[in-house]
Parts: C-alpha cells; structure tokens; sequence
C-alpha cells in the first residue's frame, strides 16, 4: 500500500453519492459520529455503479476509527486528476542596444518580456459536516454548514436534523496560472580620468493572473439550508464560478556606481568602487470581486497594497599588500522606513602559497530587513490541512474525543499570516575558509568551509505551535464559541472553549537562531588525449555538517543535519536537510563527437524522533508505522502502518541518478544533440507524509523538494547557426 497506491482504486469516501450525518441534539449543529453511535446516527447512500462501491478498511489508509471501516460506500476515484506536470506555455522576448555618445560615453538600454502559462486540473468541490470559515477581503465573513431541516427532500432522519458530506462531481475543478514580467534598463556609462562611472534606471514588473475553477458561490450554495435539493442545487447554473484574483508587484531603481585604481603597494595598485541606489518597491495583490465580499466557499483570499522607498550606498577597497597577498574591504548601509539606518561589513582575503595552493577566507556580517508584504497591513489567508487539534483529540492523534469527530484529528481550517509591527530586521554572521590545490596542470580540488549563523530570521509562525500553546496567546486561535458543541475528556468533563476550529492566526515572527556549517568540494580533471580527443570530468559535492534551529531566543540547538527537522525536533517545523549532495559529470571531445555522463547524488534523510524542545528521548523512534510501547509519545502517525517493515532504517532513502548524452557537430553550422536523463529509471525515494497526505495530488509519493516524479526521459536538439 506504499505510495498511497492500493489494491483498490481508493481515492475519497466522499462522492456524488452524499453521506448523512444525524444532529446530536436538537440546534446543537453538532453533526459529530463516532463508531459507537454510527449505526443511528448515520447513512450513506450507495445509489452509484456496482464497481465504485468498496467496503471501507485500513488497507486503504482509514484510521482504524472511522466510520466507513466495514462500510459500504461509493468511492470517488481522485486519481483521475491526478498530474505530476500540468499543461504549460512559455513565450519570452528580449532586445539590448548600446549607443556611443562620444569618445569617453556611450548609452545602453535593454528590454525584456516574459509570459508563462500553467494549468492543472483538480478535483470538483465538496462540502461536509464542519462549519467552514469564509473570508472578505478584510476579515472573516459568515461562515458556512449544511444543515438540512425535519422535511428537506434529501434528510433521511425524519425526526432531526442532519448534515452531509458530498462532491458535485459536475462541476469542473483546477486552476491556471499567468505569469508575465516586463524589464526595462537604460543607463549611461564612460570615464573620466582615471575613473569609470555607470549610472542607470531599472523598471520592473511582474504580475500574476490566478484563476480557481468551479469554486462554490455561497448565494446559491446556502439554498441548500433553505430546502434545495442536492440533484437541483447541482443543477444551478449560478452554483459554481471561474474565481480570477490579479496581483502585481514592482521595482523602480535608479543606482550609480563610480570606481578607480589609484596609489600602489607589493602587488598593485589599489582598486575603490563607490556606488548608491534609491529603489521604490510596489506590491499589489486584489481578489476576485465575489471572493472579496466573501461569497466564494471555501477559497482565501490575500490582500495587500503597500510601498516603501529604500535608500543604500557601499563601498569597496582592493589592497594587493604584496604579489601574492591581497585582502578586500567592503561596507554596506542601508536605510528601510522605520527601521534605524544599519551598516554592515566585509573582510575579505587570499594568499597564492605558491603555483600550485592558494588559502582564502572571509568574513562578514549581514543584514535584512524584513520584506515589504511582512509588514504591509493586509496579508495572506489560507487553509491549513490535516491538524491535529489537540482540544478535540486525543494524544494518539487518531481518537476523537467525546462530542467530536474524527475530522478533528486531521482538520482542515482557515489560517492567516498577517504583518508584525514588531519586526526586526535578521542580522547574520557569515565566516568561510577555501583551500585552492593544484598539484598538476589538468587536476585542481577546491575546498571551501563555512559557517553562516542568523539572528532573529524572519519566519512564519506555526501552527502546530499556535495549537499546542493556545492557553498562552488563545487570541491566535479562533474556535466556535457555542458550548454546545464543546467536548468532554475521558473523565467525561467538559473541556472549556473547546468548540471546531474555525481559524489559526500565524503573524509573522522573529526566529531565535539558525546555524548552518559545511564544506563544498569542487574537483576538475582535464586531459587532452592527442589523437584520442580530450577528456573532461568535474565533481561538484556539498556536505552539510552541521544545522541548528531555534524557534525562540533561548530554544536548545541541536544538530539536526540529516533529518526531517520537524520530526528530529517536533517542537519545530518540518525541513527535510539530507546531508550529501553531489554531481559528478564527464565529457569526452573526440573530433565531431562528443560523449557525456553524469551522475547525481542525493542523500538520505531521517524520520525518527529524538527531540521535543527541551526534551531528550532516551530512545529514537520513527514518526510512521505501527505504535509500539516504547515509544516515548504515543502520537505516532500510523496512516503507514507497515513504514518501518519496509523502511526499517526509518528514512527517506539516497537517490541516484545516471545520464548520459551525445553531441555531433560533423555538419557546417549544424548542432546535434541527445540527452538521456535517469538512464536506470529510478524511481524518486518514498516519502510517506506526501503518499498519505490528502493534500497534495494522490498516488506521488515523492518530496519534491528533494526529488522529482521524472523517470527516464529523452530529449534531442537540433541547432542551426547562420
């Protein structure tokens, strides 16, 4: 069942065919079933072709307490929209001139336009039995439940209310994307003296077209509460809209820069380069109209509009001391609105042992102020997928809890990530050390050590954090507030403001601490081969030797290279840091061929448990597969049961990638080329947090932040040179 690929065709209990959910009691809007209670509480309408009826099992990937564990339901096989690649079209445009205006000047001016285009298909809207949040273009507007009334054509329960879950198969889902970006240069150069000067003006543009198709329009969805049936309400016209939201974001710059040689030491003259820029930054983000008044189900909004002018100046000193000897000196000050005006320095230096080593390093500091849509008023809203609500759930993740349902042991809710006036700009030190070897003509190594460690990076909260500490900052956690639907642990005591989750709140913030060292290797080999051609090889690694990230001031840092840093640390979020990656390529000339190959490395990475913030388990253990006694919290996530029999090493695996090419070039201004990529068609790693996560496009399996879905594949060019 690896993979999210089953022996059955399973992709979603939820259908064209509705499923009815009993109301606990009379204007509770409590629709919440459980295994012990489903049996009057609930039914499932199986009016759907024989072959789309399964009988629901945990070989499927249900938790074993839902309530379609040995129910009969029709399946809606969410496969069918499923795409690695979806539909693109890409066109671009480029011109540059340079006018000579005298002896010492000339002009230059450049243009560019770029537009793509993609498009991918997804699967038709559904709705269920939990309140879903609705957004305004500023705030939350009313939300939304199904709630069919005693009578309504469709409830089954003749004496009570119910709700339902179901999938206007009808309708048409997916979304496009345009991007187009406009650039404009025109700037003078020359000298005078001993000087060389540049100046220019730099516009760019770039927006951004999102179009969401089939979205539910909340006006005609609501007739559902008022007595439409579903088969009518499916049959409306007005039911779904194209939802398009436009944004824009852009760079106004004018920057000039001089620079000259001047005095002389033991290797040289001196080198100085001065320049200053003023930029103006724009951002522009407009929802859909429909969506803006908060009458599209569903679907969030990000709305921003805001710009700030930025002043910076640098400045730059090369010093040859001696012929085999140089440092370099540099400074830069930047001045952001509201934020005091910062400098920052860097020393840098290289000393040539003899022909064959040679020793640099560098050190230096960094500043950056926090980004235009962190602090502009507005921000993003989103939904959050699959969260653990630890007030409604209990610690094994799995089980709701009196009064709940198991939805809230993976919810879905609205989020939003506002600005922060009290940001402060990330500060970082940066300190690195190369060794240039040479040993012969064709065989140079390079080695360079680094250690890079930032201050108070700006990040997105999360909303794991925001959850697990909701009685310390509750307003960043947004709840029904009718009792009715509050729950009871397992002493059956009701548990206060424990109504669904509606909204987490997750500002931006400053990070405690990230630290990062490593070294990148570089080698190359070259041998020419006489009448045999010559030869070309090239390693390129880097190795990650060490990575630590506190969320707060004060946090432990631990070495977390090599992990899934959520789950090596689950106080923090996930980041997936394997600690090799490597290319090696090699080509070789002979006459009119040429042959390459290379191959590609990426290391594995860990998915066991060690840390809790401040807390050390004696024993490591995995986040996937079956829950055993030993481990040190009983919240391990089981969606993958046989993980560990499959995966015993607990990890995502090393990926290897071989290919290979050739070139001909026997024909006068004709180029021939093939390309082979992945030769042995291997397969990208198993990941299961994408395999069972119902968010992102069934049956991957992969990460793509590590890997990709290609297997092997073939490209051949042909170029022609007038």
């Amino acid at each position: 069942m690896l993979n999210g690929r089953f022996a059955t065709p399973y992709g979603s209990t939820t259908s064209g065919s509705p499923s009815f959910y009993r109301e606990s009691a009379p204007g509770t809007r409590n629709f919440a079933v459980n295994r012990s209670n489903m049996g009057q509480r609930m039914i499932t309408r199986t009016n759907c072709e024989p072959s789309q009826q399964l009988v629901g099992s945990t070989a499927m990937g249900l938790p074993a307490t839902s309530v379609f564990i040995g129910r009969t339901f029709c399946n809606f096989d969410a496969s069918r929209f499923s795409e690695g690649i979806g539909d693109g079209k890409d066109a671009s445009v480029m011109t540059r001139g340079v006018f000579k205006l005298g002896q010492n000047t000339k002009a230059f001016a450049e243009a560019g336009y770029a537009r793509t285009k993609r498009s991918y298909t997804s699967n038709p809207s559904t709705i269920g039995t939990s309140t879903i949040t609705n957004f305004t273009s500023a705030a939350v507007g009313d939300p939304f439940q199904a709630i069919l009334g005693i009578g309504h054509p469709d409830n089954p329960f003749p004496d009570a209310r119910s709700s339902v879950t179901y999938r206007f198969e009808n309708l048409r889902g997916g979304t496009e994307t345009i991007n187009d970006n406009a650039r404009v240069v025109a700037g003078l150069q020359g000298n005078v003296g001993s000087w060389d000067w540049e100046s220019a003006v730099l516009y760019n543009k770039a927006t951004q077209e999102d179009t969401y198709f089939g979205m539910l329009y909340l006006p005609t969805l609501r007739k559902l509460n008022s007595g439409t049936s579903l088969a009518a309400l499916s049959a409306d016209p007005t039911l779904a809209r194209d939802v398009t939201s436009n944004n824009m974001a852009s760079i106004l710059q004018w920057d000039a820069k001089v620079s000259t040689q001047f005095g002389q030491l033991g290797g040289g003259a001196m080198g100085l380069a001065v320049g200053a820029e003023i930029r103006r930054e724009k951002i522009k983000m407009t929802p859909d109209a429909a969506l803006a008044r908060g009458d599209i189900y569903g679907l969030a909004n990000t709305v921003i509009d805001g710009e700030r002018d930025v002043k910076s100046g640098f400045i730059e000193l090369r010093t040859p001391f001696l012929k085999n000897f140089e440092m370099d000196f540099a400074g830069r000050v930047d001045k952001y609105p509201g934020i005091k005006t910062n400098f920052v320095p860097k020393v840098g230096a290289k000393w040539t042992v003899s022909d064959g080593i040679a020793l640099r390093g560098t050190y230096g500091r960094g500043f950056r102020a926090p980004a235009l849509v962190q602090v502009t008023p507005g921000g993003a809203q989103f939904f959050l997928r699959d969260l653990y609500d630890p007030r409604r759930c209990e610690a094994d993740r799995e089980t709701p809890r009196e009064g709940a349902t198991e939805l809230d042991c993976a919810k879905s809710a609205a989020g939003t990530g506002g600005a922060n006036p009290d940001l402060v700009p990330e500060k970082s030190k940066s300190l690195s050390f190369g060794v240039l070897f040479s040993p012969t003509s064709t065989f140079d190594i390079g080695l360079d050590f680094y250690k890079i460690r930032k201050e108070g990076e700006v990040a997105l909260g999360s909303e794991e954090d925001a959850l697990r500490d909701e009685d310390r900052t509750p307003g960043n956690v947004v709840r029904d507030p009718n009792p009715a639907n509050w729950v009871r642990d397992a002493n059956g005591n009701v548990i206060q403001n424990s109504g669904p989750l509606l909204m987490v709140k997750l500002p931006w913030k400053n990070q405690g601490s990230v630290e990062v060292r490593g070294v990148d290797i570089d080698v190359a080999f070259r041998k020419n081969l006489g009448e045999w051609g010559s030869l070309n090889s090239k390693l390129t690694s880097s190795y990650m030797d060490y990575y630590s990230l506190a969320a707060n001031a004060g946090d432990p840092e631990r070495n977390l290279v090599g992990t899934n840093v959520g789950y090596a640390d689950y106080s923090l979020p996930n980041s997936y840091l394997p600690r090799w990656k490597s290319t090696l390529s090699s080509s070789w000339t002979f006459g009119t061929h040429a042959f390459n190959a290379s191959i590609d490395y990426t290391g594995p990475v860990s998915l066991l448990r060690r840390y809790n913030r401040e807390v050390t388990y004696d024993q490591p253990f995995c986040q996937y597969g079956k829950r055993q006694d030993s481990d040190a919290e009983q919240d391990r996530d089981t969606s993958v049961p046989l993980y560990e029999a499959y995966f015993p090493k607990c990890s995502i695996e090393s990926w290897t990638r071989l290919g290979v090419g050739y070139t001909y070039t026997g024909i006068k201004n004709l180029t021939l080329n093939l390309n082979i990529q992945n030769l042995l068609d291997t397969k990208a790693p198993y990941d299961p947090a994408v395999g069972t996560n119902s968010s992102v496009q069934p049956l991957a399996g992969y990460n793509e932040g590590l890997h990709n879905p290609y297997g092997r594949y073939f490209q051949l060019t042909a170029r022609y040179a007038f």
